[in-house]
């Protein structure tokens, strides 16, 4: 089956007439993308595409437990010509019989006074049939049963209640009945119980009678009261998705205005301190060294200069101090030669030689200008203090750069941190999301207990009626006809419940492989879960884990168990064995980015010949579009304004 095109006709926020090809151009892209924000209307497309086919059979979540009348009622669009009406046209191509044929189905509505009138037509390979027309509703569970229909056309609401396991029986339950044709068997069961009790009822005296009817109005009290509590857990729930979704915006919004670096600037204060701190203890250090020998530093060559000149000075004077006891030594020599009556031209020679000797040692004479006793003290400064004192300086003026480089960047970071005052109104505006959060999960919270205590209610109720009807009946049935109808009743009964488990235990292994299959392809935990089982009494499913034991859902991540709920859904499609086409609002939910990435590489191109997915921007982002490209058939968006919408071709990044 094929979904071809879809019109729409003052329906919903749709003014005018809009169309809708649907119709993929060829097998390898099979994938229909429809974009739209909140409220456009795309939960309007899903409930379209099911309501002309179905009619007043079908049940949606906005129809609820109202009239089909009021529902339609409330579809049309606000601002239409009440007296045209609206009009839901659908055509798709199907197999019957192994020959393919062409549907129109045109389903349209319109005051008739007080009541409301609808038209219903139908035409195949483009001639109008009126005993189709007059026979559609049991034409099209031919194929597309009402049963299965749910594994086809789902929302993120449904994924929802699927992941969680325990709220998921009946869920299961209803589509396993379907898809095994257990339905009928339970619809007889359903008839055989309204005989059993009509007969139970016949045979009771009329003080018995108005004790059942007594306890027969408490059970429809108590049924009422459940429904109720259904509805406002619905409701609910919704208030909590749409506060949970204001809270996100409203954190965002608050991390946009830099509300991120106000919740730190704490941190970024002590960080600026300590950078200061580290800065002006350096700058002592320096201080500390200036007011010592460090200034020297700035006239070292002088100092070396000085060092030489001390230097010659203090040689000047040994030379001169020598030349003194040279002088003393050589006269002592001589009067030694003259008194020993010495050759004299011998002593005439030494003389010559020792005046020579004195001259070699004596240099030319130095001026003392420094005025230094020695050098010594200078070459210590200039060799030994000032070159240690030049290490620490250097040291000082890198580490003085680096705590001036910190600092000024601490001093750029509590600058960019926005004023108090000025996220004042982000940050009053997220307190109150997240109040209004809180408030909504809490009432989620109550009306999930109101729901449960209504349930034990009926329950109980339901069981005291009927052990009323089984107490009363065994002690007044006077009739045999009415006592072997009752009991033959139960014997059927009891049958009917053992073959709807014997047959649904018969398919239940090859679902359950199938429903595998699909979360192994899923999950990212590849062998996270290795076992897939269904209870055929209570329709409860249970995982196995690597290790082979068995794994609670609640180990599992909220994601993970998203992934499982859809895991159910297309493992169950796969077990119906028909080429139907799959239409899916709001698909990814709140998953993260990596469980999205898995449907959108995993699943949806894959998922049937046909997908339709109707999103908003932040469900498939701009990245989640380019994934899914490759699949992609065509696209559309919702455009909402001034309160209608308008079908445009083009998704939200990427238009015709």
């Amino acid at each position: 089956m094929i979904l071809n095109r879809l019109t729409l006709q003052n329906v919903g926020t749709f003014a005018g007439k809009q169309t809708l090809d649907l119709t993929p151009p060829d097998r390898n892209h099979p994938v229909l993308l429809i974009g739209g924000l909140n409220g456009a209307g795309k939960t309007t497309v899903l409930e379209a595409i099911q309501l002309a086919l179905y009619g007043p059979l079908l049940r949606t979540n906005a129809r609820g437990k109202g009239s089909y009348e009021r529902y339609l009622r409330g579809l049309v669009h606000r601002h239409a010509d009440a007296t045209k009406g609206a009009a839901i046209e659908l055509e798709f191509t199907a197999y019957q019989a192994g020959e393919k044929h062409h549907y129109w189905i045109r389903r349209s509505w319109k005051p008739a006074g007080a009541s409301l009138r609808e038209i219903l037509l139908v035409s195949v390979d483009g001639r109008h049939d009126a005993v189709l027309t007059e026979n559609w509703q049991e034409y099209v569970e031919t194929f597309l049963p009402r049963g299965i229909a749910g594994l086809f056309f789902f929302d993120g609401e449904q994924i929802e209640a699927l992941a969680d396991l325990d709220r998921s029986r009946e869920v299961l339950r209803s589509a396993l009945d379907a898809l095994l044709g257990m339905d009928l068997v339970t619809r007889l069961t359903a008839d055989l119980a309204v005989l059993r009790k009509r007969h139970q009822s016949e045979q009771l005296s009329s003080v018995d009678q108005e004790s059942v009817a007594q306890v027969e109005a408490a059970l429809h009290a108590a049924r009422d009261v459940e429904e109720v509590a259904l509805h406002t857990l619905a409701d609910a729930r919704t208030s909590a998705a749409r506060a949970d979704e204001a809270l996100r915006r409203a954190d965002e919004a608050y991390r946009d205005a830099g509300g991120h670096l106000a919740d730190r600037r704490d941190d970024a204060e002590r960080v600026a301190e300590q950078a200061t701190t580290r800065k002006r203890s350096i700058e002592d250090d320096l201080r500390a060294l200036a007011a010592g020998d460090a200034p020297l530093l700035l006239v070292l060559p002088l100092l070396t200069e000085l060092l030489t000149q001390a230097q010659r000075e203090e040689i000047s004077a040994r030379d001169s101090l020598l030349v003194g006891v040279l002088d003393d030594r050589d006269a002592e020599v001589l009067r030694w030669l003259e008194e020993s009556n010495a050759d004299p031209e011998l002593v005439s020679a030494v003389r010559g030689k020792l005046d020579a000797d004195r001259s070699g040692r004596t240099g030319a004479p130095v001026e003392s200008v420094t005025g230094l006793a020695g050098a010594a003290p200078v070459s210590l400064l200039t060799s030994h203090l000032l070159p240690g004192t030049g290490d620490s300086v250097a040291s000082l003026l890198t580490a003085h750069g680096a705590a001036v480089e910190a600092a000024d960047e601490a001093d750029r970071v509590l600058a960019s941190i926005p004023h108090p005052e000025a996220l004042a109104p982000v940050a009053a505006a997220r307190d109150d999301a997240a109040h209004a959060c809180t408030l909504a999960r809490a009432m989620v919270a109550v009306a999930e207990d109101a729901a449960e205590k209504a349930r034990a209610t009926r329950e109980r109720a339901s069981a005291a009626y009927d052990k009323s009807l089984e107490r009363l009946t065994q002690a007044d049935l006077a009739a045999a006809d009415d006592r072997r109808i009752v009991e033959h009743v139960s014997r059927a009964q009891h049958t009917l419940e053992r073959l709807r488990i014997a047959g649904t235990r018969r398919h239940l292994a090859r679902i359950a492989d199938l429903v595998l299959e699909a979360l192994q392809m899923l999950l990212r935990k590849d062998r996270l879960i290795t076992g897939v089982t269904i209870d055929s009494e209570t329709t409860s499913v249970e995982l196995v884990g690597s290790d082979s034991l068995p794994l609670s859902a609640g180990d599992l991540s909220a994601g993970e168990r998203q992934l499982l709920a859809v895991a159910l859904l297309w493992g169950l499609a796969r077990a119906a064995g028909q080429p139907l086409p799959v239409v899916i609002d709001t698909p990814l939910g709140r998953l993260d980015r990596s469980h999205r990435d898995r449907l959108l590489e995993r699943y949806f191109p894959h998922a049937s010949h046909q997908v339709i997915l109707l999103s908003t921007d932040t469900e498939i982002d701009e990245p989640s579009r380019e994934a899914l490209h490759p699949f992609i058939g065509r696209e559309y968006r919702l455009e909402f304004a001034n309160g209608a919408t308008t079908v445009v071709p083009g998704y939200f990044w990427e238009q015709s």
